[in-house]
């Protein structure tokens, strides 16, 4: 029988595409696998040579191995149709890939059909169990504009047949996220598949408190810069907090297809002087640059958790968000939420924290203390324990 000290993880993460990007989901990713291998377990990755530069940093201990050497969208992050090719490219090359291991555990980052395509399929090949993290249900949170949106939405349809039939076991952020997934497959007529809700985490140890620090920013905004994270709205946002407060800063941390759409669009509104985007940074950057600021802001309009609210509240800043349904469960009484959209309510919220520093102070020292019940640790102990279990579900098959 596998024991801890003896597990092999492989984590199949197709969805990689640059040099550049990070991800919430790969910071959970790179938390738990330290505490895993701290444990003795050896986790590996199947990710494209593309995103290697970052993989390298959020996972040391670990193995890379290629998927895709041909593809590398770094450069064209707004041409999103040039990540189909890479996509479908990864859906198949798990076939001809060599393998340092025999792995216990295939681990799809994902829901989507390019992670548990290849991920099925090498669970056996190695004859391991079968799991995946589901972080958020997409036809529950989104209509569907565009061709992407439709691919998405078909694959998640796909993929929720396959983990219904094959997968050992089916973690997801919250109970809310199973409750979507259960209700996915029961519209395609299958028998809901038993769930672990087992959340998320932050490195705790890596983010001080920051509220006596001096400041740079009165808001930072951190994500993926994508419209369905709410990037555009920020315009208009920040539009109405300089014309109430000149001189007002804003960050913006992180990479993706929109951010040279957002800058443009800042410059359009003459906002370009009162705004910095950053870009990716590393962590000790990111940790660095949320600290000096004093507002945290979350535009989203689907989440599964919301990582960097919770890297907003471990620093001791304010959060105004814009309301999505698992941050009243995640996050009970500790964000300023606003109306899904509202931008005016938006701005007036951040102008009342930067009016009243006493008052943000309190609510950040209560934020800290509230999210030290999400620490990687804890979560992945607990993973660990599922990703066992499958194992001997799977041997018991």
């Amino acid at each position: 029988m596998t024991t801890l000290s003896r597990m092999r993880i492989l984590i199949v993460y197709n969805s990689a595409l640059d040099a550049r990007s990070v991800s919430g989901v790969q910071t959970y990713f790179a938390g738990v696998a330290k505490h895993w291998c701290a444990q003795g377990a050896t986790v590996d990755l199947l990710v494209a040579r593309a995103a290697w530069p970052i993989f390298r940093e959020l996972f040391p201990q670990s193995e890379l191995i290629s998927c895709d050497n041909l593809f590398d969208p770094t450069k064209h992050l707004g041409q999103t149709w040039r990540y189909l090719p890479a996509f479908a490219w990864r859906l198949v090359s798990h076939r001809f890939t060599r393998f340092p291991h025999r792995y216990d555990v295939v681990f799809a980052c994902a829901q989507f059909v390019y992670e548990i395509g290849p991920a099925r399929a090498l669970a056996r090949r190695f004859q391991a169990a079968l799991v995946a993290k589901v972080h958020h249900v997409l036809g529950s949170q989104r209509q569907a504009h565009g061709l992407f949106d439709h691919l998405h939405l078909w694959s998640e349809r796909i993929s929720a047949r396959w983990l219904n039939r094959e997968a050992d076991a089916i973690l997801c952020g919250t109970e809310l996220i199973a409750r979507d997934f259960n209700a996915v497959e029961t519209r395609l007529g299958l028998t809901p598949s038993p769930t672990h809700s087992t959340g998320y985490g932050i490195d705790l140890d890596s983010i001080p408190l920051a509220i006596d620090l001096p400041k740079e920013y009165d808001a930072v905004l951190l994500g993926r810069v994508h419209e369905h994270k709410g990037a555009f709205d920020a315009v208009e946002v920040w539009r109405q907090v300089v014309a109430r407060r000149p001189g007002a800063r804003l960050l913006v941390i992180g990479e993706g297809p929109h951010r040279s759409e957002l800058a443009t669009r800042f410059k359009a509104a003459s906002l370009e002087s009162s705004v910095s985007l950053v870009g990716a940074v590393s962590e000790a950057d990111k940790t660095r640059l949320v600290g000096q600021s004093r507002v945290g802001l979350s535009l989203s309009r689907e989440e599964g958790w919301g990582l960097s609210v919770n890297e907003f509240l471990a620093a001791g800043l304010p959060v105004v968000a814009m309301e999505v349904p698992v941050f009243r469960r995640v996050f009970p009484d500790q964000l300023d939420l606003v109306p899904q959209k509202d931008t005016s309510a938006v701005a007036q919220r951040i102008l009342s924290w930067l009016a009243d520093p006493a008052s943000a102070r309190e609510r950040g020292i209560a934020g800290r203390d509230f999210v030290q019940r999400y620490d990687h640790k804890t979560v992945a102990n607990r993973e660990m324990e599922i990703l066992i279990q499958a194992v001997k579900h799977r041997a018991e098959r």
